[in-house]
């Protein structure tokens, strides 16, 4: 595992400050504002940079899990309550070089999933690998900065230490399909 994250934190790096201050100019600094962990009562943004049809950058979140989500996401915790906080490395592909309409992308997820009510208060942590596709929508000319972003992903949890758990038999699950809206700002 620290093998991947290096290797994707060498590759954004080598990206980012390996260039030439002429095609330094192409670069645009975005950061959104997660419009769902919001309404949920919690928090979430990203912070990334664009280039040409790529962008690439960090992601982060935290949210108290209500009922529905802890019933979607884990197994056996129903009456527990459950405080879920992630960081997320992402690489997106948009088709068209101005990064409006679809896109494709990558994430790499590090998921906490923290039970504070129990005798033993504990952490389970999960990796996903998320594949992604949504669409970029720009606001008017006058905030033509300003943007919303759907997407959907597909959360293929890659590891767990589900096993440590010691108070119950609590099961993060496998595969998830979930929904994001973000609203953002290109500078």
């Amino acid at each position: 595992m620290k093998t991947i994250i290096l290797s994707i934190l060498i590759t954004l790096s080598t990206n980012l400050f390996a260039q030439t201050k002429e095609s330094s100019k192409n670069y645009f600094l975005n950061i959104e504002l997660s419009l769902i962990h919001s309404i949920l009562g919690g928090f979430g943004g990203t912070v990334g940079i664009e280039k040409n049809p790529l962008s690439f950058g960090l992601m982060g979140f935290g949210t108290k899990l209500g009922n529905m989500s802890k019933h979607y996401l884990i197994k056996n915790a129903e009456e527990l309550e459950v405080f879920n906080w992630g960081v997320e490395l992402y690489s997106d592909y948009y088709f068209k070089q101005n990064h409006r309409g679809l896109f494709l992308g990558l994430l790499l997820s590090l998921n906490g999933y923290r039970f504070d009510e129990i005798p033993n208060p504990q952490t389970i942590l999960t990796l996903y690998a998320v594949p992604r596709i949504g669409y970029r929508i720009y606001l008017s000319k006058k905030l033509k900065a300003f943007y919303f972003q759907p997407s959907l992903t597909v959360p293929f949890k890659v590891w767990d230490n589900e096993e440590k758990f010691l108070y119950r038999d609590i099961d993060i699950k496998s595969i998830l399909l979930v929904s994001q809206l973000t609203l953002g700002m290109k500078i």
